[in-house]
C-alpha cells in the first residue's frame, strides 16, 4: 500500500508539474499564424522565450527610451531619470521648457548579458532622451528631442570610462570630458532646413559611416549624411489624417532599422502603424509591412536580424489587438512570431536585436522594464510528447492547437492517475474469501444442542 501511495503522490507531482510548465511554454510558444509549416528545418523550428529574471537588482531607472546592443553583446538603455514628456515640456512652437534644466541623474546604463550594471553615464547631458543606436565600431548615437540634435559619442570615450574607478566615473562624465564628437542641429532651436531638426527621433548607421536620422515628430523627413556629417539627401513630409498614406509621407517615423546585404532602410512610421522600406543608397520606395487586424494602427519600433523584421506594437483601444513584440519575413511580410511576457506590454518604445537573431531587448516607456527574450528551437520549449502530437496534426501549428495539445496531455495524465487510484481502492476491500469464518464438527454441535 505504500507503493501504491507513493504512485499516486508521483502522479499528482507530475500532473502539476506539467501543467505549470504548459502554462509557461504557451505563454512563451510563438503565436503562429495559420498556415505557418512546421515541415523541415526552416524558421519556424524556434519559438521565442522571455526571461522573467532579466536584469539582476539594477536601481529603479525612469521613463525607458530606447535600447541598443553594442558589439560585445551588452545592453544599453537610454532613460529620462525623473524627466517625464508631459503637457508643459515644449510651447505651441515645439520649442523646450529650459527652466526645467538636464537630467540630474545618469541616463545611460550598459548590462551585461546576464542583466548585471556595467556602466552608467549621461548625468547633466541631456533634457529629454529619445533615441539611442550603438554602431558596429561601437560609437553612441543619440537623439535629444529638446535639444532638436543628434549627437555622436566615440567608443574610445565610452571605453575609457568603464576602467575608471566608480567615485570617478560620474566625475568624468560631469566636468565635460566625456565630450560628443560630432553633433548636428542647433540646440534647443527646432527647424525644418540644412542644419536643424524638430525632435529627432532616431539613428541609423551604415557601415561606411553614412547615417541616416528619422526627423520625427515635426517635420516627418528622413535625412542621410555621411560620416562628416554633411547631407547626402533627404525624403519624405507628413501624411494627411484619415487618408491612405503615400510611399514617402509619414506621420511620426518614430524608429529606423538597416539591412546592409539588401541595401534596405526600415521606417517604423507610427501613427499610420506600418513599417515602409526603401532603398538605402537613394531612398527609393521599396515595400509596405502593415496589418492593422494584427498589428494595430500603431507600430513605435522595428530591428533587423538575419532576414526578419521585428517590431512592437502599442496601446490602443481596440481590444483584440494585444500589445506584443511581433516579428515578421522580410521577403513576405508574413507574420512568423508574436511574443511578450507574461500579461501585455503597456507602452513598449524601442526594440533591438542582435546581429544573429537571437537575443531581442524590448524597453517599456511608462512602466521603466527592460525585457529580454530568447529565440529557441521548439525542442527546448516544449515535451516530446507535444511535439509528437503537433507534428502529427497536419503540420500546422496554431495558438488553438496548442491548446489542444496541452488538454490533450493533462488527460492522459489524469486518466493515468485515475487507474492508479482505482488499483488503490480496489487493494482495500474487503475479499469474502479471505476473511469467511468456518465453524469446526465440534461447535456445530454446540450450535444446535
Amino acid at each position: 500500500m505504500v507503493h501504491l501511495l507513493y504512485d499516486i503522490a508521483c502522479c499528482i507531482s507530475v500532473l502539476f508539474t506539467y501543467l505549470s510548465l504548459a502554462e509557461a511554454n504557451y505563454e512563451f510558444y510563438p503565436y503562429l499564424e495559420r498556415g505557418t509549416s512546421y515541415s523541415g528545418k526552416n524558421k519556424s523550428d524556434y519559438g521565442i522565450e522571455w526571461s522573467p529574471q532579466w536584469p539582476r537588482n539594477i536601481e529603479q531607472m525612469g521613463q525607458l527610451s530606447a535600447v541598443s546592443i553594442d558589439p560585445d553583446g551588452n545592453v544599453a538603455i537610454f532613460h529620462r531619470g525623473s524627466r517625464v514628456w508631459g503637457s508643459t515640456t515644449f510651447n505651441i512652437q515645439n520649442i523646450f521648457n529650459k527652466e526645467e534644466g538636464p537630467i540630474r541623474e545618469n541616463t545611460v546604463v550598459l548590462l551585461n548579458k546576464i542583466g548585471e550594471r556595467i556602466l552608467e553615464w549621461g548625468a547633466y547631458k541631456f533634457y529629454l532622451p529619445h533615441g539611442l543606436t550603438i554602431d558596429m565600431h561601437g560609437n553612441y548615437w543619440i537623439t535629444d528631442v529638446a535639444l532638436h540634435q543628434v549627437l555622436k559619442f566615440d567608443a574610445k570615450d565610452i571605453e575609457m570610462m568603464k576602467d575608471l574607478p566608480s567615485s570617478r566615473k560620474r566625475q568624468y562624465s560631469q566636468e565635460k570630458h566625456l565630450r560628443p564628437s560630432l553633433i548636428l542641429g542647433e540646440a534647443f532651436v527646432p527647424g525644418n532646413d540644412d542644419k536643424r531638426f524638430c525632435k529627432p527621433t532616431a539613428v541609423a548607421v551604415e557601415n561606411n559611416g553614412d547615417f541616416f536620422v528619422s526627423d520625427g515628430y515635426c517635420n516627418a523627413r528622413i535625412l542621410k549624411f555621411n560620416a562628416k556629417g554633411e547631407r547626402i539627401l533627404h525624403w519624405g513630409r507628413e501624411s494627411i489624417y484619415g487618408q491612405t498614406p503615400l510611399q514617402n509621407t509619414f506621420n511620426v517615423p518614430h524608429a529606423l532599422a538597416l539591412a546592409s546585404e539588401l541595401n534596405l532602410l526600415f521606417v517604423a512610421d507610427r501613427e499610420n502603424g506600418r513599417i515602409v522600406s526603401f532603398y538605402a543608397t537613394n531612398g527609393t520606395f521599396h515595400k509596405e509591412y502593415k496589418n492593422p487586424n494584427i498589428i494595430g494602427p500603431y507600430i513605435y519600433s522595428v530591428a533587423y536580424a538575419k532576414e526578419k523584421l521585428h517590431l512592437i506594437n502599442g496601446p490602443t483601444t481596440r481590444s483584440n489587438i494585444r500589445v506584443r513584440g511581433i516579428v515578421l519575413d522580410v521577403n513576405s511580410g508574413d507574420i512568423l512570431y508574436k511574443f511578450g511576457p507574461r500579461l501585455d506590454m503597456n507602452s513598449p518604445h524601442d526594440i533591438a536585436v542582435s546581429q544573429n537573431g537571437t537575443e531581442i531587448y524590448v524597453v517599456e516607456l511608462n512602466r521603466y522594464i527592460p525585457y529580454r527574450f530568447s529565440l529557441k528551437l521548439r525542442s527546448e520549449l516544449l515535451s516530446p510528447l507535444a511535439l509528437s502530437i503537433l507534428e502529427n496534426m497536419n503540420g500546422v501549428v496554431t495558438t488553438e492547437k496548442v491548446v489542444i495539445t496541452v488538454i490533450v496531455l493533462v488527460a492522459i495524465v489524469l486518466g493515468f492517475c485515475m487507474v492508479v487510484l482505482a488499483l488503490f481502492l480496489r487493494a482495500q476491500d474487503p475479499d469474502e474469501e479471505k476473511y469467511e469464518y468456518k465453524l469446526s464438527p465440534a461447535e456445530m454441535s454446540k450450535l444446535f444442542d
